[in-house]
């Protein structure tokens, strides 16, 4: 597995990921962008086997993992899309994926995680603040991650620099026992439209 998390609130959508892409074969790629700005209103951020997620975002991403041109899909569009594929990828087993969504809707930022496993496991998850004082962490990744990132936000602050620091800690630690990530950091933010 490898992470990419993401914070939704009032104000903006930030998705944060690491860079390092195990594959199939058990071949590791170093420097390997998993987090893609599609369009002024979507982000997608991969985690799980690369393969995989090339299927599972097929429609947006081109087989060298660049952003398909001209893509003008809204959220709901791209959430529609990936959920039907996702339905697919579900039937079909054998499939290792845990990966996010999420954007601007014209009202609202919100999110979906994506998460199949090879033991027959999935789900889609929904993530949207309730009103303009929450915000909502998604984690594709292992569950300490996702707890180290509420503990290493305390020293920043929230606000994207300070969002983004917290992620770099959440990988310095993550490297200690998590093999399927690095601490090289990507990041892609879409902020409310003024």
């Amino acid at each position: 597995m490898s992470l990419v998390q993401a914070v939704i609130c009032d104000q903006f959508a930030l998705v944060c990921g690491e860079q390092q892409a195990n594959l199939d074969s058990g071949g590791v790629l170093h420097n390997f962008k998993k987090v893609f700005k599609l369009n002024e209103c979507v982000i997608i951020g991969l985690s799980g086997v690369i393969e995989d997620n090339y299927y599972l975002f097929q429609d947006y991403l081109n087989m060298d993992f660049t952003v398909k041109e001209d893509c003008a899909d809204s959220l709901e569009e791209v959430f529609k899309t990936v959920s039907a594929r996702h339905r697919e990828m579900a039937e079909q087993g054998e499939c290792d994926v845990f990966s996010l969504v999420c954007g601007w809707n014209g009202s609202g930022f919100e999110g979906k995680s994506f998460f199949v496993d090879s033991a027959g496991n999935s789900s889609i998850t929904d993530a949207k603040p309730e009103h303009s004082m929450e915000a909502k962490l998604i984690s594709c990744g292992d569950n300490r991650h996702y707890d180290n990132f509420l503990t290493c936000m305390k020293r920043y602050g929230f606000n994207i620099l300070g969002l983004q620091n917290t992620f770099r800690d959440v990988l310095s630690l993550g490297v200690k026992f998590d093999d399927f990530i690095d601490t090289n950091a990507w990041f892609e933010v879409i902020k409310r439209p003024e």
